[in-house]
């Protein structure tokens, strides 16, 4: 048997019996992992394995150790929203000061839907006219995304979102699954390539200048998404949503160092473009499967990412908005910026740009955890806060399309 072949069949057990796992009705019904699951696909969008690997082109083999330091900036990050779960949350419905930024807060995170959801959409439609080859373009991938939000404002509009987003819901546990396929067949291909005789390191170190640092930075969208167990108070306890969250992150931090990690010899030893195809050309060393696995699930998660993101923010606009427009009316003034956002952006400037508005949203909450500590006399918490506000002001101010 090739190794190619052991290693598809690999990829296929582990795929199956994950997926057989997560789709247990136990599973599906379980609290914990309703609770868990929103944070968790909302940072383990498909997307970060389409995208990492330019970190990894970036920096070399220092990528493992760049990838941690972002999912450490994440955590950290953490600690203020479940900070503000449990000592803001009261405080809604009472006169206070504080509500102002909060209403900032969550307008800043609208603002960065709409540079995420336009990222979403030309992920989405690069992976999709990718096989087209030479007839592939930015300009046309930035059209037919426009093109596709269009027809989902329109949609909307008519008849909301409700039943498409529990559709795509149900995609969560195949991702995941998928997910995990993937970091089996790596780690097989790394061993089979490091116990061989004949392997030798090559060279891969990269600059690590200024500019590949602010680059990094811009990438910060790819660990965002554990802000969501913020905003599911109406479904889930305070206890609960903190514990799911953290468990969420470490999680993702563990399969995105992981997967940086494991994929570095193929990326020392098959030199691609830092572009979304980088996966794909690298997988086919491994598999012949994986790249159709990665494209399966890379494709139904940013579908049900784009669609489950507008109708959350939808949502809050609706709330924020009050009785001056109806819910229909939140679609449009939703995506017609996205639209905008998507046909005067690449899927990289979209992302830097979503990492920057991102780190404002953090830096109001990382402001709103730090006044509540000061009421509360918390001077290490003040000081803690104060520290992640200026790294999220940072990544907002330095962070660049790479």
């Amino acid at each position: 048997m090739s190794a190619g072949l052991f290693n598809s069949l690999i990829a296929i057990f582990t795929l199956g019996g994950l997926a057989w796992f997560l789709y247990r009705p136990k599973v599906q019904a379980s609290a914990t992992y309703k609770a868990m699951v929103v944070p968790l696909a909302n940072i383990m969008d498909v997307g970060f394995i389409v995208l990492s690997p330019i970190i990894v082109v970036l920096v070399g083999y220092d990528a493992p150790w760049v990838m941690l330091g972002l999912c450490l900036l994440a955590i950290l990050m953490g600690f203020a929203i479940s900070y503000n779960i449990n000592n803001y949350e009261p405080l809604v419905g009472k006169p206070d000061k504080l509500h102002r930024w909060n209403s900032a807060a969550l307008w800043s995170l609208v603002l960065a839907s709409v540079a995420n959801i336009a990222y979403y959409a030309l992920l989405l439609m690069t992976l999709v006219l990718l096989p087209i080859g030479d007839l592939y373009s930015p300009e046309l991938a930035s059209a037919t995304a426009a093109a596709l939000l269009a027809a989902l404002m329109v949609y909307g509009f008519v008849k909301g979102l409700a039943k498409l987003n529990d559709l795509g819901n149900k995609t969560t546990a195949f991702n995941l699954a998928a997910i995990v396929a993937v970091l089996v067949a790596f780690a097989i291909f790394n061993i089979q390539r490091l116990v061989g005789t004949d392997f030798d390191w090559p060279d891969f170190n990269a600059p690590n200048d200024a500019e590949t640092f602010r680059k990094v930075l811009g990438l910060f969208a790819l660990v965002q998404g554990f802000e969501a167990s913020r905003y599911l108070g109406a479904y889930f306890s305070t206890e609960v949503r903190i514990k799911t969250m953290r468990s969420a992150q470490y999680i993702a931090s563990i399969v995105f160092v992981l997967f940086v990690a494991l994929s570095l010899i193929l990326f020392a030893t098959v030199k691609v473009k830092p572009d979304a195809a980088a996966i794909f050309t690298v997988s086919s060393e491994v598999s012949v499967f994986l790249p159709f696995l990665i494209m399966a699930a890379a494709l139904g998660s940013e579908l049900s990412a784009i669609v489950n993101a507008t109708e959350s923010r939808t949502d809050m606009l609706a709330q924020q908005v009050g009785d001056r427009l109806t819910k229909r009316w939140t679609f449009p003034l939703l995506l017609v910026p996205t639209i905008l956002v998507v046909l005067l952006t690449d899927v990289t400037s979209a992302v830097a740009l979503a990492s920057r508005v991102f780190a404002l949203y953090y830096l109001l909450q990382a402001y709103i955890a730090g006044r509540l500590a000061w009421r509360a006399k918390k001077w290490g918490w003040v000081a803690f806060f104060i520290g992640l506000g200026l790294a999220m002001g940072a990544v907002a101010v330095f962070g660049i399309p790479s």
